[in-house]
């Protein structure tokens, strides 16, 4: 194919700091093929054949060892100007930046040959991807329904880059966060191995009855729940914790701070434990924790708290954890039984 400024995009070669991304040759296949299939991967086919642009084994610029595959190929439309990046590389050659160097590079590249836009898909639940999307200066756009095939066809999330936009990360609107502690609480990401503890927690009997779906959860919802707590909060949409007690280190509940009015920085805390954790103070304190880095660490302006009038457990907690009421919202929560209940909402300013 001939670029937009008449490169011979095939032939093409693309050097970053410690990478070269050559042209695919036939024995790059088998490599390849022998270690890539996972769900959520970006290259779905790297020995395959597009047909319409640059396709690349990613080598290591010191050894020449071969560590995945990119593409960057023109998208067809009657629009010219706009490039999409497919991405693998090796799980044993991860967590080094390769993906991000590999991006920036092939952008860089890309805006010298006229490309106007360049695009992105990350599998909705590929935390990996969404973190090299954003490190190389996209932004996120939209969620594009069983976008992508792999074993399944799965659901992606859009990335774009302009070639007027700066190459740094966007600023986000959730920091990571390792975990918090006050040395009896703990709140960290929830992650894998959190499912069994949070299926206990959601189908307990008291849980359910204050529940706001007809809907039970199941194993399955929980895993896909989990999986999406590093897409959600790269997203700056939700913050995901486990409610940890620090002695034994074990998962006894979990805690939600949702931006309910982004544009405003206004979030949202919902919270539950598991039956046999409740009575020893853990979810006032784990709120307290997730408030201070809440108002110091993300820039939170206001936190609001919404719980059944008759759910005197959760009123509890958010007054112990200095939320002030604030009213009564009629009607304003679905019930568990498919009725409707009157809400006491609380609010919490930051000190001072």
């Amino acid at each position: 194919m001939t670029g937009y400024a008449s490169v011979d995009w095939s032939s093409a070669q693309v050097e970053t700091a410690r990478l070269v991304l050559r042209p695919l040759r036939p024995q790059d296949a088998d490599l390849l093929l022998g270690d890539r299939e996972e769900p959520g991967s970006w290259c779905r086919d790297p020995a395959g054949d597009r047909g319409t642009g640059l396709r690349t084994a990613v080598t290591e610029r010191a050894t020449g060892r071969l560590i995945g595959a990119a593409d960057l190929y023109a998208e067809p439309g009657p629009v010219p100007g706009t490039a999409r990046i497919d991405l693998w590389i090796a799980a044993w050659a991860r967590g080094r930046g390769h993906g991000t160097e590999v991006v920036t590079g092939l952008c860089a590249w890309a805006f010298r040959q006229g490309v106007v836009r360049v695009e992105l898909l990350a599998g909705a639940l590929d935390e990996r991807a969404h973190r090299v999307a954003l490190a190389a200066g996209f932004r996120r756009e939209g969620l594009l329904r069983s976008a992508l095939v792999g074993r399944d066809r799965v659901d992606a999330v859009l990335y774009g880059r302009l070639a007027t936009d700066p190459p740094t990360p966007p600023r986000r609107g959730l920091p990571d966060v390792s975990e918090l502690t006050d040395g009896v609480a703990t709140i960290r990401p929830l992650r894998a191995g959190d499912e069994a503890a949070l299926l206990d927690e959601r189908l307990d009997p008291e849980s359910q009855r204050w529940a706001t779906s007809t809907r039970l959860w199941t194993a399955q919802d929980i895993r896909v729940f989990v999986a999406g707590t590093g897409p959600a909060w790269l997203a700056g949409t939700e913050a995901r914790f486990a409610i940890v007690d620090a002695a034994s280190n074990t998962c006894a509940g979990s805690l939600g701070l949702r931006m309910s009015v982004p544009a405003f920085r206004i979030a949202e805390i919902g919270y539950g434990l598991r039956a046999s954790w409740r009575g020893f103070g853990l979810t006032t304190r784990a709120v307290r924790l997730v408030t201070d880095w809440a108002f110091f660490r993300a820039g939170i302006a206001r936190l609001e708290l919404g719980a059944a009038v008759e759910n005197a457990a959760s009123r509890r907690v958010a007054e112990r954890a200095g939320f002030q009421p604030e009213g009564i919202a009629r009607m304003r929560l679905p019930t568990s039984t498919g009725g409707r209940t009157d809400e006491a909402r609380y609010g919490l300013l930051p000190p001072g």
